[in-house]
């Protein structure tokens, strides 16, 4: 049968049926956006199924179906998968999967084989369905393979090249490709072929073709089927191509294979343009008992109660006994039985033939086999019928023959006869019973088969037959008694084993046997042993301990303690720093009285704790750590000015690794600067490096490639690990137990993970706003921390690497590196540039540690615990490690042990630190122990066997070998008779080559006993005739051999397929394998088939063949004799019948020679006649003769041929079966015959042109198409099909189009622009310019604000004269921007209050004007002596009547008698000048001077005189006016008041008081001011952090240091500045603002300090800024003042 199938880009239709005899049509139709539907058909109507789909959206498009198995194929293009299913979607497995998306798909189900088209490799797989191997069939060298394809009965496959437009055909197995036909300019797809294989059928999807073609696969003519849309997919069932085509989603066509007129189908549902169809019949699952495609055939026998497989009827457990086959149909052959027929029938009696189903034999089995199948041989050891005999004594391990009982190899030693049953005589042993027994102990006789003694030996005999004298000494039964350890060797007394002279140490007791109790050693046993490890115990010999000495002890035998300074195992580690040297306890090392200054633990061996720093601009420093004080050391620094940045430290080498960012280089040095080496010259710089100094690697991280490398520091080999994709990796860390790298990535915010090897690389976690930098990890690889630089976090934060979860340990500061360090972080903050800190592990408070200068921000900090340099003999990274045995004088290497010159004998490994493995010695262990006695040890230095050596051999190490004919202990022994001229054993005594003929044993002591044999005594006879004796020398047999047996002495078998005497006879045609019996030439096992007789010798008579000769041959040709073992007809069968051996009548439809005709067109189906191949009922339409292979002549069909064609095409013949046209009708006509003219509306070729747009819808000429009345509007040409040309329309294409949307052209029938009109234009046909006011497209913009009310540009809205006040812009829709106004914009606002916008058009202030302006645009500064809002306020009392004219404060000072920084104040009482600064003199009547001049008006108290009355009277005057005279005093001097005369102690004592006074008034006046001073330097300190937003502002009321505020300095208009200063001024008085001082000065902007007397402010003046802040609800000056206040200092 054919089976064909078709595979397409995106869409497929498929039909199938169920179990009734027809089964029911099903179309099968992928949706590419929606899934697999199914309809059930009937007639012309689709009914969906349920359910409706098989699945959805995965993209489906390939379909195929598989009868066999009823499954469905297909294409997932979203997962790249070829599906299977059931009918209803159950059971859905994937196929395959592929590297791209597949184009179709097709299914050969009886090779089961799947072919599939690959879209990316653009090739043609085949999937064996089976075993699902792929292979590569065609290599398509095209754009794209779209369609598939398979004639399965000549196994050929065709496929459609879309690319190229050419159809190609090739073998399944890709071989024979050619090219059918190429198509021009068509699409080829739905590829299609009929069941006989003969037309192939396509779609073409070209939008310019639309049409279905057929080609005749002989003759390769091509006929088009169909036109009219874009056909896209299409499937064959029973006569008729189902198609999809593109332009209609709701519907498929059937159409006559033929041609014709297709029927459209409604698929109830609007699918994708992309879909495939496929056509099936589905019958349904099979019932019980049968199976097939139909479910026609029977099912087979088999096993059990299973049934067969519905689909292709396996049996899936196998076959009943008796039946073979995969289906289980076929009987089994005689001579065979069983499941499969695998078993042969065995050996039954009379070689009868087996029962097939049990293999049992029905007359019993022949002699020598048992068992219901007579499969059975006897079991060893019987014989005979039903194997009820025992067999005898048989030689070896052979038995006796099965059947006759007789031992084939002869008997055992010990028996006689043929069949071995008969025992030897007392006294005789051995094979034939010809040996004689030895001394046997007491009267007791030897074993009759061995020989042996069953109770031993008489004493001086040894051996198991007791005919071996004992050598040399007697020893007793057996000679097994043995000297102890005598002293010097000596030999033992022979009769009682005891050592005249004692014994040897380590040995006690009669005869020296008994070893050392445990504890003791030596001679008698009489010393104690030492102090050995463990629980061992001493050796017995030596008192030398085997595993060493207890810790603190020495010495071979352990009682040696350890000298002062040493302690532990073999003393081999040196005391610590002990305190004071005081001795370390002997076993563990303890410092009783503690440790050395600068080291600590139990053994006082942990260095000093040594912080190490790198300043980027300085070098790195180094500090000596003890509690919470880092001590700087000496010298203080490795290296300056290289700009170092990272940094570690090897603890092996003791060296510090940092990276010379100048010179883009690693160094490294020892802690003390010395040696100082290039390690690694970089081509950029790095970022960080880490040191696994175990595994000796540095990785390091390169600025520039932003990759992650590893320098192996043995071989300085550099690799590439990480090629990281980031901004910037900036930290790393090694986990050096599990060989992990850890990085911070700065650019993304996130840590990442990965193997020393760059593998698993993952995200850790993603920081966030972090700047993860200074990465560490503790030792045991649990946690992670890391600092965070960014300025908004400022923390430290620490992550469980398991769980993943972060916790912050510390927030603060701007933390940039970290190093763990015994529980502890130590850090570096870029903010604090004098300390490090320290923080816990699980955070809490940090601890600051003075660095004891400023160093760079950019630091990095490594903790180390240093032990300096190891003493002599010790070495590692704590100098607990003591060298090993190095040779000679040497030393090991202080870092890692090494021996340099090797090591002492006895002694192995790197650090000499092994002790040879016991069996080796010498220097590195190299050499192996020779022969000790015992297995014992040698001396591992020496070499010497302390126990002696092992027999054989001789000398101190036991290494020379017994020289040629000696052997045994000490090589005393002589050898015995051996082969030629070999030598024995000279450990054993054995004779290697075996021994001299008539000696035997394994030393060859032993003469041969009896007769002699030969070598060995082991020389037998053969198989004499009638049991003959043969020659006791030669072996030879006097009289010849028995049947079976040949060569000297008769002791050869016959080779296999030989027997008889001396073997001469060849076996016939034993069964399998087997060969026939060497003596007597029967087969065992029965004859081939074809072969009978006892030796199988005799061929089957002609006629018969098989096992036994028992089938007859049937219907061979010409009666020929068939093959007399298969039963085959070799020259081939009679008519009508086939197979091997001609027994089956041909099969249904087939008939003739060997059944390899195919019946023709017989009528209804009938099957014609097996023989001639006649149709007994007549012929199908179309045909005629006798067996019906003759078509119909050219112009008839049907019945008989009794019909005429009609109007087909060009008169061509029509199809011969229907009297259809094949290749269409005559213009104007349709029908499969071509009877019916076009319908109206239709014309031309198969009425496949459909009339276009005739006017008023007129019927046009069915031949030609033509309109006869002309056209629709939009329409031209003779059958009214070409649209009008661009830019026209209407009735004849007479009329233009107007100004359409970028020139598109219009509606061809109406002349309306489609997508609008251009710019400026309107209306449907775009012919109305836009209104006045509007533009643009579809005139949908306003003009704006255009001067003067002018009309914009229609088209793009420009203002041709520009634009109203206010606005700006082409279009004039812009306002003007923020503090500008007027025409173009090209004014600027003037001040308006609070920075308020002016109006657009005219600029006025619309709120009026802020402080300082006037005017309606607020742009004229107020007149002199006016300030203010409006410049409403006027000054007073200023100097030179000057004050801003913003605040009003008074540029020049105030007038003498005022003060403020409006001058509004007058002077207090008591006050008067400038700035109110003087104080009044002394006013009479204790009245207040004049505020401006300071004048008394009232005069002066007495004692005083002047304008002011500051000045006291002269010496000599007192009263008012001093005009007084102190004539009556003694001294000429009185009280300036009152005239009282005064003595000259009083004087003394005034003048005392008055100084007192004066200084501790000056001192008070001295402490004031450092107090104002200190008040004064706070506050601007406060302001200047409430500036930088660090304390909130005072909000309650007048800031406490307003005094001391800060900000801009103003001056008139004209000198104004942007210039923000910070004043400052040493104050003496702060009441109310009422400051003083002299000495003014402000903060510049570059942060230095200037003299507010260098600016235009009054050298007289003092400036003190008022805060500004919020304004003051009470009287005051407020705090938003922004001005400076002047204060006169005269």
């Amino acid at each position: 049968m054919l089976y064909s199938t078709a595979l397409v880009l995106f869409g497929h239709i498929c039909i199938i049926a169920a179990a009734s005899s027809s089964g029911k049509v099903v179309v099968l139709v992928t949706d590419y956006d929606g899934g697999i539907y199914k309809y059930s058909l009937s007639g012309d109507v689709a009914t969906p199924m349920k359910p409706s789909f098989v699945e959805t959206s995965t993209k489906p498009l390939c379909l195929d179906y598989d009868p066999v198995y009823r499954q469905i194929y297909w294409d997932r293009r979203s997962t790249k998968t070829i599906m299977k299913a059931d009918l209803d979607g159950r059971n859905m497995q994937t196929v395959f999967k592929s590297n791209s998306s597949v184009r179709d798909i097709a299914i050969d189900w009886e090779t089961r084989q799947l072919f599939f088209a690959d879209d990316k490799a653009h090739a043609i797989f085949c999937l064996n369905m089976t075993s699902n191997a792929v292979s590569r069939f065609i290599s398509a060298t095209n754009d794209e393979v779209h369609s598939l394809v398979l004639d399965t009965s000549r196994r050929l496959m065709y496929w459609t090249d879309v690319g190229h437009a050419q159809i190609e055909q090739a073998t399944y197995e890709g071989t024979n490709r050619k090219v059918l036909t190429h198509t021009g300019s068509e699409w080829p797809t739905g590829l299609v072929i009929d069941p006989q294989g003969d037309y192939l059928f396509w779609c073409d999807a070209h939008s310019s073709n639309k049409d279905i073609k057929k080609m005749n696969l002989k003759t390769k003519t091509i006929s088009v089927l169909l036109t009219g849309k874009t056909y896209y997919d299409a499937t064959y069932f029973e006569g008729k191509l189902f198609i999809v085509a593109r332009s209609d989603r709701s519907h498929f066509f059937t159409l006559s294979e033929n041609g014709g007129q297709e029927t459209s189908v409604s698929l109830q549902r609007s699918m994708s343009e992309w879909r495939r169809i496929k056509v099936i019949r589905y019958y349904g699952e099979c019932a019980g008992g049968h199976y097939g495609i139909t479910c026609n055939s029977t099912c087979g026998m088999c096993s059990g109660t299973d049934t067969c497989d519905t689909a292709i009827g396996h049996c899936p457990s196998g076959c009943q006994a008796g039946w073979t086959g995969d289906r289980c149909d076929t009987e089994c052959e005689d001579g065979q039985y069983g499941v499969n027929c695998t078993q042969s029938c065995a050996q039954c009696e009379d070689e009868s033939v087996c029962d097939k189903s049990s293999g049992q034999c029905p007359s019993g089995c022949r002699p020598g086999w048992r068992g219901e199948r007579c499969d059975t041989e006897c079991e060893a050891g019987y014989y005979g019928f039903n194997c009820t005999s025992t067999c005898g004594n048989c030689y070896g391990e052979t038995v006796c023959d099965h059947a006759t009982g007789k031992c084939p190899s002869g008997c055992q030693p010990g028996w006689i006869s043929d069949r071995c049953n008969i025992e030897c005589e007392d006294g005789y042993y051995g094979f034939n019973c010809t040996s004689t027994c030895g001394n046997c102990y007491g009267e007791t006789v030897c074993d009759h088969a061995s020989g042996k003694c069953p109770s031993g030996c008489q004493p001086g005999w040894i051996g198991d037959r007791c005919t071996i004298e004992c050598e040399g000494d007697p020893r007793g039964f057996n000679c097994t008694s043995r000297c102890g350890k005598c002293e010097d060797w000596e030999v033992c007394d022979k009769a009682s084993g005891q050592c005249s002279i004692g014994c040897e140490p380590g040995w006690s007791g009669e005869g020296c046997a008994t070893e050392c109790e445990a504890g003791y050693y030596g001679f008698n046993c009489t010393s104690t042993c030492g102090n050995c490890s463990g629980e061992t115990v001493c050796d017995h010999a030596s008192g030398k301990c085997p595993s060493g000495c207890q810790p603190g002890w020495i010495g071979d035998r352990c009682n040696i303690e350890c000298s002062d300074g040493y302690f532990g195992f073999n003393c081999s580690f040196t005391c610590a720093n002990c305190k004071i040297k005081t001795v370390c306890n002997k076993k563990n090392g303890h410092c009783p009285s503690g440790c050395e200054p600068g080291w600590s633990g139990d053994r006082c061996n942990k260095g000093k704790v040594v912080v190490l720093v790198t300043d980027f601009d300085g070098g790195i420093y180094k500090y000596s750590l003890s509690g919470d004080v880092a001590t700087p050391m000496k010298p203080s620094f490795v290296e300056t000015s290289m700009k170092p940045l990272c940094l570690d430290y090897d603890p092996v080498y003791r060296q510090m690794y940092w990276e010379r960012r100048s010179a883009k280089t690693i160094m490294k040095a020892d802690l003390d600067g010395h040696y100082k080496q290039t390690v690694y010259k970089m081509k950029s710089s790095l970022r960080d490096m880490d040191i696994d100094w175990e595994t000796r690697q540095l990785f390091l991280v390169d600025d520039k490639a932003l990759a992650i490398f590893c320098l192996n520091m043995t071989s300085n080999a550099v690799s590439r690990i990480i090629s990281a994709t980031n901004n910037e990796v900036h930290s790393l860390v090694l986990d050096t137990s599990r060989r992990l790298i850890y990085w911070s990535d700065v650019g993304r915010a996130q840590i990442e993970q990965a193997t020393y090897e760059g593998t698993n690389r993952k995200v850790l976690t993603h920081t966030g706003s972090d700047w993860p930098t200074g990465l560490v990890i503790d030792p045991q690889g649990d946690y992670l921390f890391w600092c965070d630089a960014s300025i908004s976090n400022k923390n430290i934060k620490k992550m469980n690497i398991k769980t993943k979860k972060i916790s912050v340990l510390i927030t603060g500061k701007t933390y940039y590196d970290a190093t763990y360090f015994e529980g502890k972080l130590y850090i570096i903050a870029r903010s604090d540039s004098s300390h490090f800190f320290t923080l816990s592990e699980n955070g809490g408070q940090e601890t600051a540690h003075s660095l004891q200068r400023n160093m760079s921000e950019w630091r990095r900090i490594k903790v180390i615990r240093y032990y300096g340099e190891c003493a002599g003999g010790h070495y590692g990274i704590t100098c607990n490690s003591t060298c090993g045995m190095c040779s000679g004088t040497d030393t090991c290497d202080t870092a890692i042990g090494h021996c340099p010159s090797g090591c002492q004998a006895g002694w192995t490994g790197d650090r000499c630190d092994t002790e040879c493995e016991d069996g080796q010695y010498g220097v590195n262990c190299i050499q192996s122990c020779a022969q000790c006695e015992d297995e014992s040890v040698c001396d591992k230095f020496s070499g010497q066997c302390p126990s002696g050596c092992r027999p054989g051999w001789r000398g101190e190490r036991c290494d020379t070998e017994c020289e040629d004919g000696y052997y045994g202990f000490n090589c005393t022994s002589t050898c015995g008779n051996c082969y030629s001229e070999t030598v024995c054993d000279h450990a054993s005594g054995k004779c290697p080559s075996g021994c001299q003929p008539g000696w035997i044993g394994d030393r060859c002591t032993i003469e041969c006993e009896g007769d002699p044999r030969g070598f060995n005594c082991t020389s037998r006879c053969g198989k004499c005739e009638d049991w003959e004796v043969c020659d006791k020398a030669s072996g030879q047999c006097s009289i010849g051999c028995e049947p079976g047996w040949s060569g000297e002495g008769c002791a050869t078998e016959c080779e296999a397929g030989y027997y008889g005497f001396n073997c001469t006879s060849t076996c016939g045609n034993c069964s399998g394998e087997t060969v026939c019996d060497h003596a007597r030439g029967k087969c065992p096992s029965g004859c081939q088939p074809g072969w009978i007789g006892d030796r199988c010798n005799i061929e089957c008579p002609n006629g018969s063949h098989g096992f036994q000769c028992q089938h007859t041959c049937i219907r061979c040709l010409n009666r020929e004799p068939c093959d007399k073992a298969t039963g085959d007809c070799i020259g081939g069968c009679e008519a009508g019948w086939t197979g091997n051996k001609c027994n089956k009548e041909c099969s249904d439809g087939y008939f003739g020679f060997n059944c390899s005709s195919t019946c023709a067109s017989c009528k209804d189906g009938a099957v014609c006649n097996k023989e001639s191949g006649h149709c007994p009922s007549g012929c199908e339409p179309g045909w005629t003769g006798d067996r019906c292979n003759n078509e119909c002549p050219n112009g008839s069909y049907g019945v008989g041929c009794q019909h005429s064609c009609s109007r087909c095409l060009n008169r061509e013949p029509c199809d011969k079966v229907t009297g259809r046209c094949i290749h269409g009708c005559e213009s104007g006509w349709t029908g499969n015959k071509c009877n019916k003219e076009c319908s109206d509306g239709y014309f031309g070729f198969n009425c496949s042109s459909t009339c276009a747009s005739c006017k008023d819808g007129t019927v046009c000429n069915k031949e030609s198409g033509h309109c006869p009345s002309g056209c629709e509007p939009g329409w031209t040409g003779d059958r009214c099909n070409k649209e009008c040309p661009n830019g026209s329309y209407g009735v004849g294409c007479q009329h233009s189009c107007s100004r359409c949307l970028n020139r598109e052209p219009c509606d061809k029938v109406t002349g309306r622009c489609i997508n609008g009109c251009e710019s400026g234009w309107t209306g449907n046909m775009c012919n109305k310019e836009c209104s006045d006011g509007y533009y643009g497209f579809k005139c949908s913009s306003t003009c704006a604000n255009c001067k003067g009310g002018t009309l914009c540009n229609k088209e793009s809205g420009h203002c041709p004269s520009g634009c109203e006040p206010g606005w700006t812009g082409d279009r004039c829709n812009k306002e003007c921007p923020g503090g500008t106004y007027g025409a173009e914009c090209e004014m600027s606002c003037g001040g308006c209050l609070d920075g308020e916008s002016c109006n657009k058009g005219t600029g006025n202030c619309m709120s009026g004007c802020d402080e300082g302006w006037t005017g309606p645009r607020c742009d004229e500064e107020c007149s002199p002596g006016y300030f203010g809002y409006n410049c409403n306020s006027t000054c007073k009392y200023c100097r030179s009547e000057r004050c801003d004219a913003s605040r009003g404060y008074c540029l020049n000072g105030c007038l003498p008698g005022w003060k403020g920084i409006h001058c509004t104040a007058a002077c207090p009482e008591g006050m008067y000048g400038d700035g109110c600064l003087s104080v009044c003199g002394k006013c009479g009547h204790n009245t207040s001077c004049d505020p401006v001049t300071g004048q008394c008006s009232a005069g002066c108290l007495p004692g005083w005189m002047g304008e002011t009355c500051v000045e006291g009277c002269p010496v000599g005057r007192y009263g008012d006016g001093c005009t007084s005279t102190c004539h009556k005093c003694q001294s000429g001097q009185c009280d300036a008041a009152d005239g009282t005369c005064r003595l000259q102690a009083k004087i003394i004592s005034e003048r005392g008081t008055s100084v007192v006074v004066f200084l501790l008034t000056g001192a008070c006046v001295l402490i004031l001011l450092l107090l104002l001073i200190t008040l004064g330097i706070a506050c601007m300190f406060r302001r200047r952090l409430r500036r930088l937003s660090m304390i909130p502002e005072n909000r309650t009321g007048r800031d406490n240091c307003n005094f001391f505020a800060h900000e801009r300095y103003s001056g008139d208009s004209s000198s104004r500045s942007n210039t923000e200063e910070f004043v400052t001024f040493n104050p003496l008085y702060a009441a109310d603002l009422d400051v003083v001082s002299p000495a003014a000065t402000s903060l510049g902007s570059n942060g230095n300090q200037q003299s507010l007397l260098d600016t235009d402010v009054p050298t007289n003046s003092a400036v003190v800024v008022p805060d500004k802040g919020t304004r003051q609800e009470s009287g005051g000056i407020s705090d938003d003042l922004a001005a400076p206040l002047l204060i006169n200092t005269e």
